[in-house]
C-alpha cells in the first residue's frame, strides 16, 4: 500500500472538505471530558479527538440497520423498498473495527441494501499508537495498525506530521479533492512509522491465557477441545440479554417480520431486525426440534462461529476481532476476556 504524508493543516483541509460534501460522523466523548465515546454527526468545526476512547457501538448500523424495510404489500401488489446511499464519511474507526467492516463485507458481498449503502461510504481509519486497555486485537490480528477494510488509514507519528495509507482509488480521490498538499513518505517516516508500530504492538501485553483458550476453541493442531463439560458450565452464566451480539462488530444474525396493517385488508410491511443466536429459538426448527437445546450448546455455538477455521476460511479471518465490547456489556461475565480466563487457564 502506498504511504504518504500530510501535515495538520492538510488534515483539517480532509476535514472540512469531508464536512462540506458528506454526511461527516466522527467518534467524540459524549460527556466533553472523554466518557461514553459514540459516533456522532460532525461539522468538523471542533477540534478532532484523535485520543478518544472506543465507541461502545462500532460502525455495522450505518450499513446493517437495527431495523430495515425491505417491502411493502397491498392489495396483492409488492413493492421493494429504496435504500438510499447516502454519501458518509466516518472518520475515526478503529482498526479493530475496520477489519470487522471487512468481515462484513465478505458477509454481505451478495445484499444489495448493504453494498448500496456501503459503497456510498468514506471510511478513515486512525491507528492505535498504544493499547486501549480492554481489547486483545493483536492476538486475533485485527490492530492495532489497520491493514484492512478502510480508504484512508491515519497514523499520527507527530503534531503535524500524519501517516496516510492508501487503501483505495476512492481514498486516494478524496483527498485530491479536498487539495490536500501529500508527499510520498521519506525513509525516515517509514522507519517512525514501523517504530510505531512496533511500539504499539509492544504496548499489549503477552496474555497466554486468550492465545490458549484461542486455540483451544479453534481446535488447532496440539490444543485439547473443549469439552462438552466445559461449553455447560458456561452455558448458566448466559442470560441471553443479546448486548454482546447487539455491540459485536462483525455479528450478522437476523430474521425477517412480516406486519399486517392494523384495519386493512391485505397490506402491510416486511422488515429485517437484527436477531441473536444465543436467544434459545433462534435455531428452533417448525417442527419443535431445537439442535442447540441447551444455553451450553448455543454460547459453544457463538464462540465457535468466532473462531472456527471453517468460518474464518470463508469469510477471511476470525469472527472476533478483539475490540472487547462484549467484556464491557455482560452481565454474566462471559464476554471473550471471561472465556479465555475459563478456557485457558492451566489445568
Amino acid at each position: 500500500m502506498t504511504r504518504l504524508t500530510i501535515d495538520a493543516s492538510g488534515f483539517a483541509r480532509l476535514r472540512a472538505h469531508l464536512a462540506a460534501t458528506r454526511a461527516l460522523h466522527e467518534v467524540a466523548a459524549a460527556d466533553g471530558a472523554g466518557a461514553g465515546a459514540a459516533w456522532q454527526r460532525s461539522d468538523a468545526s471542533a477540534p478532532f479527538a484523535w485520543d478518544v476512547a472506543l465507541p461502545l457501538d462500532g460502525v455495522k448500523r450505518f450499513f446493517f440497520p437495527q431495523s430495515e424495510t425491505l417491502l411493502t404489500w397491498r392489495d396483492g401488489t409488492m413493492c421493494a423498498e429504496p435504500v438510499a446511499g447516502t454519501q458518509v464519511a466516518l472518520l475515526g474507526l478503529r482498526p479493530c473495527d475496520a477489519s470487522a467492516l471487512a468481515y462484513q463485507d465478505r458477509f454481505f458481498a451478495r445484499d444489495p441494501s448493504y453494498n448500496t449503502r456501503r459503497r456510498s461510504a468514506l471510511v478513515i481509519v486512525v491507528d492505535c499508537l498504544t493499547a486501549c486497555g480492554r481489547g486483545f486485537c493483536p492476538a486475533v490480528d485485527a490492530g492495532p495498525f489497520a491493514r484492512t477494510g478502510f480508504d484512508l488509514a491515519l497514523t499520527r507519528l507527530a503534531p503535524d506530521t500524519i501517516t496516510v495509507t492508501i487503501g483505495t482509488a476512492e481514498g486516494e480521490q478524496a483527498l485530491a479533492a479536498a487539495g490536500v498538499a501529500t508527499r510520498v513518505a521519506a525513509p525516515a517516516e517509514e522507519q517512525a512509522y514501523a517504530r510505531a508500530e512496533a511500539a504499539a504492538r509492544a504496548s499489549f501485553p503477552a496474555e497466554p491465557a486468550v492465545t490458549s483458550a484461542i486455540a483451544r476453541i479453534a481446535e488447532e493442531p496440539g490444543a485439547a477441545p473443549v469439552t462438552d463439560d466445559e461449553w455447560q458450565r458456561l452455558g448458566p452464566l448466559c442470560f441471553a440479554c443479546t448486548g454482546c451480539t447487539s455491540l459485536c462488530p462483525t455479528c450478522s444474525c437476523f430474521t425477517i417480520e412480516d406486519e399486517r396493517e392494523p384495519g386493512a385488508h391485505d397490506s402491510g410491511v416486511r422488515r429485517r431486525v437484527w436477531d441473536s443466536c444465543l436467544l434459545e429459538g433462534f435455531q428452533r426448527e417448525a417442527s419443535g426440534h431445537d439442535p442447540v437445546p441447551r444455553p451450553g450448546d448455543r454460547v459453544r455455538r457463538f464462540w465457535t462461529h468466532k473462531f472456527g477455521s471453517a468460518y474464518a476460511a470463508e469469510l477471511g479471518r476470525a469472527g472476533c476481532v478483539g475490540c472487547g465490547r462484549c467484556d464491557v456489556t455482560c452481565p454474566g461475565t462471559i464476554g471473550a476476556r471471561g472465556v479465555f480466563a475459563r478456557l485457558g487457564a492451566p489445568a
